[in-house]
């Protein structure tokens, strides 16, 4: 398997099974990746191409040495347009909430959300200490089997690069100011829907909260993100669920809390998203 076929079984997949996985990959050919998210983070630097990012209603234009942080359980994708010169050309990281959470390296992640920014621009001296820390972890993976402790050697070279990567993003005021297109109406749904995953999030109700028509609505929600409303608050409140089940509250609590009117449904919108049901969630 190469690694453009081994990135998109990890795509499809959306879940990772490892504390994190690295790709380096080189493409010439217009990509069409559909809308999709996962339970893990990822973390991409841009080296060369033409390529736009959108992440939950905004569309990034991408820079060579942009770092996007696309957080776990966003929806996104890439758009990449190729001229028959510039190929595209990108680190990539996948890093699981827990590998990051037991490290204490989730901060570039939070202020990522908390800013609603999903690219980090850096001088020029961070971007290329970062760009060769990065190089050191291919090295060190390409040599993996034949060196004494080699996959410790990664993981701690890993461990470096994420240490520096967050320093850079807490300690450069600047780094989260790229602009993004939006549709503010979108936006202003999307922060709703997710603040009020517990409650009544109906078509009707929604166009009214946001003075438009249904139909306009929903035309434009599906434009902007990829999904329709209903699809959108189903997956959301269903990850929500998941978390709460996997921190501790019961089955039936976590279906009330985020929304579902009787278990059933909910149980079946569990198996149908996720693969299982939700008594069978590992805590």
């Amino acid at each position: 398997m190469n690694k453009m076929d081994n990135l998109k079984e990890y795509e499809q997949k959306g879940y990772l099974n490892k504390d994190f996985r690295f790709f380096h990959i080189t493409s010439d050919e217009e990509l069409d990746i559909p809308y999709h998210y996962h339970d893990f983070h990822k973390l991409i630097l841009i080296l060369s191409g033409n390529v736009k990012y959108m992440i939950e209603g905004r569309e990034y234009e991408l820079l060579p040495f942009d770092f996007v942080l696309v957080n776990r359980f966003l929806i996104h994708r890439p758009v990449v347009s190729c001229d028959g010169v510039n190929k595209y050309d990108r680190v990539i990281l996948y890093l699981s909430h827990s590998f990051l959470e037991k490290n204490s390296l989730l901060d570039a992640f939070n202020i990522a959300s908390k800013k609603d920014g999903h690219v980090a621009r850096f001088s020029a001296n961070i971007s290329a200490e970062l760009l060769d820390m990065l190089k050191v972890i291919e090295d060190d993976i390409a040599k993996e089997d034949k060196e004494y402790a080699g996959e410790l050697t990664t993981r701690l070279d890993v461990l470096k690069m994420l240490i520096a990567f967050n320093k850079a993003c807490i300690s450069e005021k600047r780094a989260f100011g790229a602009e993004a297109r939006y549709n503010r109406r979108v936006i202003e749904l999307i922060e709703y829907i997710t603040d009020n995953l517990g409650s009544d999030l109906s078509i009707d109700l929604l166009a009214d909260k946001f003075y438009m028509s249904r139909y306009h609505m929903m035309r434009t929600f599906k434009k902007e993100t990829g999904y329709s409303i209903h699809r959108y608050i189903s997956e959301k409140r269903i990850l929500k669920a998941r978390d709460l089940i996997i921190s501790g509250m019961p089955t039936t609590s976590a279906c009330i809390e985020c929304g579902f009117k009787d278990y059933s449904s909910f149980s079946r919108a569990f198996k149908n998203q996720l693969g299982i049901l939700p008594s069978e969630v590992k805590i």
